[in-house]
């Protein structure tokens, strides 16, 4: 019994603190609420902002009333819109993780077919800290992904030397290969933690 209950409390405290602020609406609570706030239209352009300014409330009542979160016609796809907003630490991490929470329950889609260049984990792993990486990678985000100059988001991380991306890649399982690791190993030699993780993400 005594095992169960501090079982239970661990539990308790590593429940991440967003977690209880993920707001859910029904669609006609959704709309009261954007008659209340401004009236806007279910245009899927109007994500754009509470995506990249951290609104999540406003996010979950536009989507639950009606915009397609994964609406073609969007300027990107919604994830790599909740990547980007890390960028110069401008939305508190929690809050971006309260925002793909919103997304994923809409269904946003962690690997978007519409995205060749830039994946959402890709962008992630150049601006993002180490949660919003691993929630990525949790929705199924593909740590195999390829640019068209044949760049994975674990490669990029080291590239632009992100070596908390790049260990939290390594550490869900994602590898180099024997070419990139090759053409990253003669680079920032002074560095440890550069050359420690090059070396566990050349390990099979």
């Amino acid at each position: 019994m005594r095992k169960t209950l501090v079982l239970i409390a661990c539990l308790v405290i590593a429940a991440p603190a967003w977690a209880d602020d993920v707001p859910k609406m029904t669609k006609e609570e959704a709309t009261e609420y954007l008659r209340e706030n401004g009236n806007l239209s279910l245009d899927p352009s109007n994500l754009v902002l509470p995506i990249m300014n951290g609104d999540p409330e406003l996010l979950e009542a536009l989507l639950s009333a009606g915009v397609d979160v994964n609406d073609p016609e969007m300027i990107k796809p919604a994830l790599r819109l909740a990547a980007q907003s890390c960028a110069g630490g401008r939305v508190e991490t929690d809050t971006i993780l309260t925002v793909i929470e919103v997304l994923l329950a809409h269904g946003a889609k962690p690997n978007d077919p519409s995205d060749k260049e830039l994946s959402a984990l890709m962008g992630a792993v150049q601006q993002c800290p180490r949660p919003v990486i691993l929630r990525l990678v949790k929705a199924g985000a593909d740590m195999k992904f390829r640019s068209s100059l044949g760049y994975t988001p674990l490669s990029m991380a080291f590239i632009v030397q992100k070596l908390d991306a790049a260990e939290a890649l390594i550490d869900s399982g994602a590898r180099l290969s024997a070419e990139a690791v090759a053409k990253l190993k003669d680079k920032h030699t002074d560095d440890a933690r550069y050359q420690a993780l090059l070396k566990k993400a050349a390990a099979k």
